[in-house]
């Protein structure tokens, strides 16, 4: 069904395949995989063609037999929220993320907001589609009503333990941030400088993806403008974010990793930390010296989620900007992130760029990605074209060596091949950049310049 049945979710420009038929079949499938006579709940973000797309999706679900509790308008993790402390057997979120406004798409979970990936049911999803096996219901589902911001909202207060007036910005991006973001300040009685939280889900302003860091611009100037205590980003459904330090700085992710990872372990007296393969090699030295278990693992947020679930892990985050609490489900939130880091700034009584400073001891390429119909070939020749490295091939290959390691992986969402490179200086960084790409382009392989 031209690929709009994705690694994590459904996704797809709205009216080409995925669209108002789809996303009837889509409902009802969903509900064949949940249970007749069981309830979902199902939130929205602000998109063109959302109201048409969740009414089809609405509809089929019902019919399938479950019940339906409609949330409204909210964010992602709002719909985690809603899933596990409603006792609802499964949720749904009407998004795109951070793709333009033409797409739009759906994110599943069982019960106690667990993922629905493509291996855990979106594709039996697709293949009952595909073949026609859906199944009506003698008795349609239910439709009711329940609006869980005041919930939401209530449970990042609660998670705050900050007691200082910060001076800080925040970045919606037009997103659905922007329609709670507000509401969260004046709870808590915080006051940030704004921007674009004007919620437009055709995202007039940029993109609404902060991990395109030409997207942090305008962030940036606030900090230095302003001579904030920090910055911070959310994508367009608010479970992903990035932070910009008190000196305008970019924070990584994996370096934002270990500084709440290195938290969570002192609350928590140990406990594994899940981390992705493309992480600094920091954030296992830390979580080692603090009695910690690290524990990499392949990309995406419903492995992710899985393994720290399976370790009842306190803490995970992800180079894409998504960071995981057991506290929160084992689930993402880009706001339980900021305040999180708010409680860490307030305790230690430093800035975020001292803070972070004892973490970024390596130096990193950032994500380089690749155009190529040779992706396997690639990851088959890595170890003999590069020899002396410790293996690991959960996601990809990532070879580590004394002085540097590098992951290269196919995209779980794109035809693209990802590589990091991280090196213990910047010249060895950069030798080691050419030295791949040199190999990777005599095999044909192109940059890619979009990403």
């Amino acid at each position: 069904m031209a690929g709009i049945f994705k690694a994590y979710d459904v996704r797809g420009v709205y009216g080409e395949v995925l669209n108002k038929e789809m996303g009837y079949n889509i409902g009802l499938a969903f509900s064949n995989f949940i249970g007749a006579g069981k309830t979902i709940c199902v939130g929205k973000d602000a998109r063109v063609s959302t109201d048409e797309l969740q009414g089809a999706f609405v509809e089929g679900i019902r019919d399938g037999g479950s019940h339906v509790v409609d949330i409204g308008l909210c964010t992602t993790p709002t719909t985690y929220y809603a899933c596990f402390t409603g006792g609802y057997d499964g949720s749904a979120m009407i998004t795109a993320s951070h793709n333009p406004g033409q797409y739009n798409g759906l994110k599943f979970c069982r019960e106690n907001a667990i993922p629905v990936g493509y291996a855990e049911g979106i594709d039996k999803m697709e293949a009952a589609i595909e073949a026609g096996n859906l199944v009506k219901a003698e008795t349609r589902g239910n439709l009711g009503q329940e609006d869980f911001k005041d919930g939401y909202l209530k449970y990042l207060a609660d998670a705050g333990s900050y007691k200082r007036k910060f001076n800080f910005a925040v970045d919606a991006g037009n997103g659905m941030g922007g329609f709670i973001i507000k509401d969260y300040l004046d709870l808590v009685k915080q006051e940030a400088t704004a921007l674009y939280w004007e919620v437009d889900c055709s995202f007039p302003n940029h993109e609404a993806n902060p991990l395109n860091f030409k997207t942090l611009v305008d962030l940036q100037k606030a900090v230095i403008d302003g001579g904030l205590d920090f910055g911070v980003a959310f994508d367009g459904d608010a479970d992903r974010c990035f932070f910009v330090d008190d000196k305008a700085e970019v924070v990584p992710a994996d370096i934002l990793t270990t500084l709440i990872a290195t938290d969570m372990l002192k609350k928590h007296g140990g406990g594994t930390i899940v981390y992705d393969v493309r992480s600094s090699k920091v954030v296992a030295e830390q979580v080692l010296a603090l009695g910690g278990v690290p524990e990499l693992c392949r990309v995406g947020h419903s492995f992710m989620k899985a393994r720290l679930r399976e370790h009842k892990g306190p803490f995970g985050g992800e180079l894409a900007g998504h960071f995981y609490f057991r506290d929160f489900a084992y689930a993402d939130s880009a706001l339980l992130t900021m305040v999180t880091v708010m409680n860490i700034i307030d305790a230690a009584g430093k800035t975020l760029s001292e803070l972070i400073a004892p973490f970024k001891k390596y130096v990193p390429s950032g994500e380089i990605n690749f155009k190529t119909d040779r992706a396997d070939n690639f990851l088959a020749e890595a170890e003999t074209k590069f020899p002396g490295g410790k293996l690991l091939t959960i996601d990809g290959i990532r070879l580590d060596y004394a002085d540097w390691w590098f992951s290269l992986r196919k995209s779980n969402t794109e035809p693209l091949l990802r590589l990091v490179i991280e090196g213990d200086t910047t010249e060895i960084m950069n030798d080691r950049v050419k030295a791949i790409q040199e190999w990777l382009f005599a095999g044909g392989a192109e940059l890619d310049g979009g990403h």
